[in-house]
């Protein structure tokens, strides 16, 4: 299903060879009136998209912008049997799969919007989420487990969008996550994950599992992101097709779900080793309103952080904030 307003895509579409066009070869070519193309750029433009308005020669979208496209994204995507929802504007799509009335059917359900105007991360940190930037992705997913044996799921989700990054925008081992699932280029966040977890009866569950890429955003304003960032564009200096990263990280996301469904947490520490920001470092860990520094030295069969204290014996941590001590 794609809920764009289907004048605004079809204007940014034609706007998108960066020449001018004016209002009436607009209307005539989509068929629409001038006060309805009018209306279509004002809200392209509420949403903060760049697009020059010059009298006598019309209007120029300043930078190249590819909004989502149904078709391509599902053309895409390896795993047939998927639900997939396209929405131009929501307050997040993790509550999208939250709603009664949204149920995939046995289905995978996945839902990725333009803009959140309440996109949140982990602690209840508010995710910046500008219209037509970055990836805003909600995958619905059902696990034959009891809730006990997802610990460790956010890890994996991490490791495979992480791997997914690195292969479509050669980035060659280029990432790191910094426990429990925040995926970093040096000390800059690039991704992060939230996963909410509804138990059903019967031992069954689903996971809601957030995922939230900075691709094209070059900046934020007002302050909007508390922490260091960065983007793909920042990083590679290229402008992403937003639908291909998508079905990408799909297909990534969930071929580790159902590795992980076969075989467990085990199966991912290997992997997880190689992108251990934290191995070795000082850290300061903010845990149930306890301050707790040591070393970080990975993490157990539960996907619990290890960390080794100063007087050199080590604790287990479930969840926390790390902070690396310099």
């Amino acid at each position: 299903m794609h809920k764009h307003n289907n004048n605004l895509f079809k204007i940014i579409e034609l706007l998108n060879d960066n020449r001018y066009h004016d209002g009436t070869s607009i209307g005539s070519t989509l068929d629409i009136t001038r006060a309805g193309v009018w209306k279509s750029i004002q809200k392209i433009q509420k949403y903060g998209i760049n697009i020059k308005s010059v009298k006598g020669k019309g209007y120029l979208l300043e930078a190249p912008l590819i909004l989502l496209d149904y078709c391509k994204i599902k053309s895409s995507l390896k795993e047939k049997n998927i639900k997939l929802d396209i929405i131009e504007k929501i307050d997040s799509t993790n509550n999208y799969f939250k709603k009664d009335a949204i149920r995939s059917n046995g289905k995978v359900g996945v839902c990725i919007s333009e803009m959140q105007t309440e996109g949140k991360g982990r602690m209840s940190r508010k995710w910046y989420s500008p219209f037509g930037k970055n990836i805003y992705l909600s995958i619905l997913y059902s696990f034959q487990k009891d809730i006990s044996e997802l610990s460790g799921l956010s890890l994996i989700i991490s490791l495979g969008v992480c791997r997914s990054i690195e292969s479509l925008c050669q980035l060659n081992n280029k990432l790191s996550i910094k426990w429990p699932n925040d995926i970093v280029f040096e000390q800059q966040k690039i991704a992060g994950i939230l996963i909410e977890i509804q138990a059903e009866s019967n031992g069954f569950c689903n996971a809601i599992i957030g995922i939230g890429i900075n691709v094209n955003m070059d900046e934020a304003h007002n302050k909007q992101i508390s922490q260091k960032w960065t983007s793909l564009q920042k990083l590679t200096g290229q402008y992403y097709d937003r639908n291909f990263l998508c079905s990408g990280v799909i297909n990534h996301t969930i071929e580790y779900l159902d590795r992980f469904m076969q075989f467990g947490l085990d199966n991912f520490i290997g992997e997880w080793v190689n992108k251990d920001y934290l191995f070795g470092k000082q850290i300061k860990v903010i845990s149930g309103g306890n301050r707790i520094s040591g070393v970080g030295s990975g993490i157990n069969n539960s996907g619990h952080l290890i960390l080794k204290m100063p007087e050199g014996t080590t604790t287990t941590l479930s969840s926390g904030d790390t902070t690396i001590v310099k």
